[in-house]
């Protein structure tokens, strides 16, 4: 685990942006696809409407996006991620970047694990080129909670209960959030640093994903 320290979330975003750009354009040189697995949530937000800006005035036409996790909702609900990042994109959406939803039409997730699992393998038959993860302040990372499952069989996503809101997800399982090139956490404030800096000596599902990497875990902070 690297951590990198800013002095605010604007020099964050502009150091993580350019890293991630400089990803996006080695792929479009060498002609190959560049996907990626996205936290939501309020934190990234102007992450994502930096490189929208971006973006948009480059070429690249070959990038995929997935959530790492997806409430059961409609893409205009507030609390959609998917719809966040249509709304925080919308320069570059459908142009630069394609979505991959981990939602369908069926009812609940569990309904649609299977099918959304063959979906993730067809379209991202890949490694991640790089998994951007938020922490909660009790350790969880996309939709795997502390004490909840973190996968299900050998399907690349698993169905998800908020353990206070009891709202459905689906989320990645921790087996293809692992199965990247890098891994990039983005935390603020003090608390969640503290929480990270404890978590190799719990279970919590942060420290699963530290003891389980098989690559390097770039934390991006500030206070």
């Amino acid at each position: 685990m690297v951590l990198h320290s800013f002095a605010s979330f604007e020099e964050l975003s502009e150091a993580l942006v350019a890293e991630w750009l400089g990803i996006i354009d080695t792929a479009a040189l060498a002609r190959l696809p560049a996907y990626f697995a996205l936290a939501g949530g309020s934190t990234p937000a102007p992450l994502y409407r930096r490189l929208d800006q971006l973006l948009s005035h480059r070429d690249s036409n070959n990038v995929k996006l997935v959530a790492t996790d997806e409430r059961w909702v409609d893409d205009a609900d507030a609390q959609s991620n998917e719809g966040l990042f249509k709304q925080s994109m919308a320069q570059s959406y459908g142009k630069q970047w394609k979505l991959i939803s981990l939602k369908n039409a069926a009812r609940t997730p569990e309904v649609a694990t299977e099918a959304i699992s063959h979906r993730l393998d067809e379209q991202i038959p890949q490694a991640f080129s790089a998994v951007l993860l938020g922490m909660g302040a009790d350790g969880h990372i996309a939709s795997l909670f502390p004490g909840a499952p973190t996968q299900h069989d050998d399907l690349a996503c698993l169905a998800a209960l908020h353990p206070q809101t009891r709202q459905s997800r689906m989320s990645l399982s921790l087996p293809r959030l692992l199965n990247t090139d890098r891994i990039w956490l983005v935390i603020t404030g003090a608390e969640k640093r503290r929480v990270l800096e404890n978590a190799a000596e719990t279970s919590l599902p942060v420290a699963a994903l530290l003891h389980e990497a098989r690559c390097d875990i770039d934390v991006f902070w500030c206070p």
